[in-house]
């Protein structure tokens, strides 16, 4: 096995390290790019003053991570034509005929797409440090000292491996490099989301997040690799034909996933084609699909309870001006007012709606915050309560038990259950294009996954939220008054 990973990688490595077309970008971006950066820092020193050449050194770390990222995200081109360009290029058969395992075929794409990028990254960053410190080196001592450095790697390179992971698993089910390549924005989408992330914790000085951040990035990728590998399959690789867009089809697939609930992998042809029934969905394909997503909402329920678990750590341990000014209002509740509940539900509807639907550009990451936000808002304040109050008990205007009945217990009982169902939709919607079950393609699973959430979140969350949002606005204002008074 390990002989014919290396045989295949080392054949891929090669084709990639020939091709000039590839190694000029390779070049400028790996010693080019971090000398640009170093005589952006000359200059930004002598604009600002060498007096207040401090305001720069934060910025050092982000710098790096900067000269990093864009070579190691050139991976994705790589990585976006290990199956998909072997088609075009007329050599997938051959390839696939090769005598090994799936799993070593595709172990063996995934670190031929990874290794020279990855490399030309680690390079680059290694130049920028090295010139950092011949040049400016009060700069870099104390804007880029060994435990800056190393978390910077580690971040650059699980990010590699995420972006790798992905584009590999989108080449595998894709029938062309165009089609692979509009696709690679379910890959780029959360990557950029998460190197905003990063710069904002290099510039505040968090580096204790962001060794989280690393931690997050492996097991997201580990979770990609286990997909790609299992979903993985060279004879449906060498059968799959270009899928031509078939509206009439589409919608006809469509309606038997919104009229009935199949588990996932049954094709349209096995449905019964009976007519939608709302007295068959809440008996029967509700408590069907609750059951085939238990998963989903088991990840969803662990990142609220994760959400809540860190909200009280950073209740104990920071103060968030945001937060802390909503501390300043409880207890001063507005009257009760069916507008306000009719407002209150709406933004929840629409968060609901719109976190699931970016979550298939991002593995469902959007719809996983929403939960772990909203638990860890309930954690910081309660927190913050028990510690101007002195502890858990008592019913004083700054304990915490008046805030969780008044503000959180009674459209909360209702509220809180309903995003965690929002969540699982959204997790599957974000998977769906990852790993399509046995007898279903990409298209199918993506499109089995939207009917389901907007099925249910008309017939059941959309109402379930009207609900609580009534009783946050007509009831939790008369609990919050008596309480308070």
């Amino acid at each position: 096995m390990l002989s014919a990973v290396r045989t295949i990688a080392r054949r891929e490595v090669r084709e990639t390290l020939t091709d000039w077309r590839i190694l000029a970008p390779i070049f400028i971006l790996t010693f080019v790019l971090p000398q640009v950066l170093i005589g952006a820092t000359s200059f930004a020193i002598g604009f600002i003053g060498e007096a207040e050449s401090r305001a720069i050194i934060r910025l050092i770390p982000f710098a790096m991570l900067l000269v990093g990222f864009i070579p190691a995200s050139f991976s994705l081109i790589t990585a976006l034509e290990s199956f998909v360009g072997e088609r075009e290029r007329n050599s997938l058969e051959s390839l696939l005929a090769m005598p090994i395992s799936d799993a070593s075929l595709y172990v063996a794409k995934l670190i031929a797409a990874l290794l020279p990028p990855l490399l030309s990254s680690l390079m680059a960053m290694c130049i920028f440090a090295l010139s950092l410190r011949i040049g400016f080196p009060d700069l870099f001592f104390r804007g880029l000292p060994p435990e800056y450095f190393f978390a910077v790697i580690g971040l650059i390179t699980a990010k590699a491996l995420m972006m790798v992971a992905g584009a590999v698993i989108i080449s595998s089910h894709t029938t062309s490099i165009r089609a692979a390549n509009l696709l690679a924005s379910f890959v780029l989408l959360p990557t950029a989301a998460i190197v905003q992330l990063e710069a904002l914790l290099m510039i505040s000085n968090r580096w204790d997040i962001i060794v989280y951040v690393i931690a997050l990035l492996v097991v997201v990728t580990i979770a990609l690799i286990r997909t790609g590998m299992s979903s993985f399959n060279r004879e449906e690789i060498l059968s799959r034909e270009h899928e031509q867009l078939q509206l009439k089809k589409t919608w006809g697939n469509f309606r038997r996933y919104l009229a009935e609930y199949q588990p996932p992998g049954v094709v349209p042809a096995d449905y019964t084609g009976r007519p939608f029934s709302l007295r068959q969905f809440y008996r029967t394909d509700l408590p069907a699909l609750l059951r085939d997503y238990r998963i989903p909402i088991a990840l969803a329920t662990g990142a609220a309870l994760a959400g809540l678990v860190l909200g009280g750590y950073i209740g104990r341990t920071y103060a968030v001006p945001m937060i802390q000014r909503y501390l300043d209002q409880i207890g001063f509740a507005p009257g009760p007012s069916p507008v306000l509940g009719l407002a209150i539900a709406a933004n929840n509807i629409r968060v609901a709606f719109l976190s699931n639907a970016f979550s298939m550009f991002s593995f469902g990451a959007f719809a996983f915050l929403v939960p772990s936000v909203a638990f860890a808002q309930i954690g910081f304040v309660a927190t913050k309560l028990a510690e101007m109050n002195g502890g858990w008990g008592g019913m004083g205007p700054q304990s915490p038990l008046p805030f969780l009945i008044g503000y959180v217990l009674p459209h909360g009982i209702i509220e809180l259950p309903t995003a965690i169902l929002s969540a699982a939709l959204g997790l599957r919607m974000g998977v769906s294009l990852l790993s399509p079950p046995a007898g279903f393609t990409v298209g199918q699973n993506m499109l089995w996954a939207l009917a389901q959430f907007l099925k249910v979140w008309a017939l059941v969350l959309v109402p379930l939220f009207l609900i609580s949002g009534l009783i946050e606005g007509l009831i939790s204002p008369l609990i919050i008054q008596s309480l308070y008074r």
